[in-house]
């Protein structure tokens, strides 16, 4: 949490924590599907079955609340992505990476798109935590692909003269493209060309 002497810097008790773990969980599905503006504390509160007092016990207002729904956002796509990245033993594993990105979206009701990029498109502009939180959300998301192709890099299987930081900013910038346009059209076909041209360029770095 960006800032000093907040409410949520103050020590919680097991129960606590969990209360304020429900209500950020069930938050973020509110936020990332309908918008950030659309949701109140007052709703998040009646869906959670928490009163207004409760809630700013927990978070000082909707600011606050915002924050730490990117940060949840955050972690359930590090999370995601982690689990996938940690497999890959070569460039051309990259695919399967690929490829299970389209089947998770494959597998929501609608084409969704990227939900860290629906709340940065919403809190674009905005010099608050969340705006903060939201950079530092895509760097990390950023340094998780980097990481993998430093791994790949060391063990041989990704050329010497690569960079990887650059290569990891052109993957994620594809990704996020793909997300937004299928996202839009409801249809798969952007995702799978703009991961595909993303896979296939880091496959021209691949040693031989």
């Amino acid at each position: 949490m960006s800032g000093a002497d907040t409410i949520t810097d103050r020590p919680l008790t097991a129960k606590g924590r969990e209360t304020r773990r429900r209500i950020v969980e069930a938050a973020s599905d509110l936020m990332v599907e309908r918008g950030v503006a659309a949701v109140s504390l007052d709703e998040v509160g009646r869906i959670t079955s928490t009163s207004k007092s409760q809630m700013y016990h927990y978070f000082t207002g909707k600011d606050e609340l915002v924050a730490a729904v990117v940060i949840c956002v955050r972690d359930r796509i590090l999370a995601f992505q982690g689990d996938l990245l940690v497999t890959v033993q070569s460039v051309d594993d990259l695919q399967g990476w690929a490829d299970s990105i389209v089947a998770f979206q494959r597998r929501a009701p609608r084409w969704s798109g990227c939900p860290l990029g629906t709340l940065a498109s919403e809190l674009n502009g905005d010099s608050g935590t969340g705006h903060f939180d939201i950079h530092e959300a895509f760097d990390s998301w950023q340094l998780l692909l980097e990481t993998s192709l430093v791994r790949l890099q060391a063990s041989g299987g990704l050329r010497a003269d690569a960079d990887p930081e650059r290569l990891a900013t052109a993957t994620l910038a594809s990704l996020q493209g793909g997300l937004l346009m299928s996202k839009a059209l409801q249809d798969e076909t952007p995702l799978v060309v703009a991961l595909g041209a993303a896979v296939d360029y880091l496959r021209t770095f691949a040693s031989t």
